[in-house]
């Protein structure tokens, strides 16, 4: 069998799992707690929620032959995006309907969609990168590009708060925007760090994004509005230059594979196409 260069990338061995297999090596000896990846708690209470969910759906034929015997829209099942974006709207005033969301097959299928839409070799020949502005950034992202060398990142600005604690911060004044850079990306909070860009910083970004007509991407899969584990100030937001990239995972339905994918309309259609 000849794999194409494509292929022998795909089969190389990605970074995500590499940790994976690092982390489960380490738990095979030793009395040790896992404190990596792996998958979320199962807590009793959410579980009988769903439990009871998937049991009233047992008991309507309609919603059964919905769910296990009829494709769901390219974007998505509707009545889903439909509650979304009604919850969005009520939450946090967006404007914004059901043609504004996509669901993909997990988070990680929505980035390598995104990144390969929006990076790469362009029909007339140039290149287009993803731009990280700060790293560390999320291991799983290096190895979603079709193509080699997607991405370039920035050299955060290490901010000390204490002896023991510090913060990087988006370095503004060594951003630079140039023709080459396809979109910006952020995750928020930052996988493995933790670190929460601020509301500034955030904005900030969009505004770049906006001046150079590029989206900026937020991997909200830790983040805002849910699962919700931000333990500081820290508000969601979206508008029309915004991609906010969602998970049912971290909410504790890792096995539903379900990535969630808020942004205008046109990126919308050519994601789902």
């Amino acid at each position: 069998m000849q794999l194409s260069a494509f292929g022998e990338k795909l089969s190389s061995g990605a970074g995500i799992l590499s940790l994976m297999d690092d982390l489960g090596k380490a738990m095979a000896d030793g009395d040790l707690i896992m404190m990596g990846g792996g998958n979320p708690g199962h807590i009793p209470a959410i579980q009988e929620v769903v439990r009871a969910r998937l049991q009233a759906i047992i008991d309507d034929e309609q919603a059964l032959r919905r769910l296990i015997g009829i494709y769901d829209p390219p974007r998505g099942a509707r009545d889903f995006r439909r509650a979304l974006a009604a919850l969005l709207r009520r939450e946090y005033g967006w404007d914004l309907d059901e043609d504004n969301i996509c669901l993909t097959n997990g988070s990680q299928g929505a980035f390598f969609l995104l990144f390969n839409l929006l990076a790469g070799r362009t029909t007339a020949g140039a290149r287009r990168k993803i731009l990280l502005p700060l790293a560390p950034e999320y291991i799983g992202y290096a190895d979603l590009g079709i193509e080699e060398d997607l991405f370039v990142a920035g050299q955060p600005r290490i901010e000390m708060v204490d002896e023991t604690f510090f913060k990087y911060r988006v370095d503004f004044d060594r951003i630079e925007i140039t023709d080459e850079i396809g979109a910006i990306c952020v995750s928020r909070p930052t996988n493995p760090t933790g670190n929460v860009l601020t509301d500034d910083e955030v904005a900030g970004l969009a505004a770049l994004a906006a001046a150079h007509d590029i989206p900026l991407i937020v991997d909200g899969a830790y983040g805002l509005p849910f699962p919700g584990m931000v333990y500081t100030a820290a508000q969601p937001t979206w508008n029309e230059h915004l991609v906010l990239c969602l998970s049912l995972s971290k909410f504790g339905l890792p096995a539903c594979r379900t990535g969630i994918v808020i942004a205008e309309p046109e990126l919308i259609r050519a994601l789902a196409g």
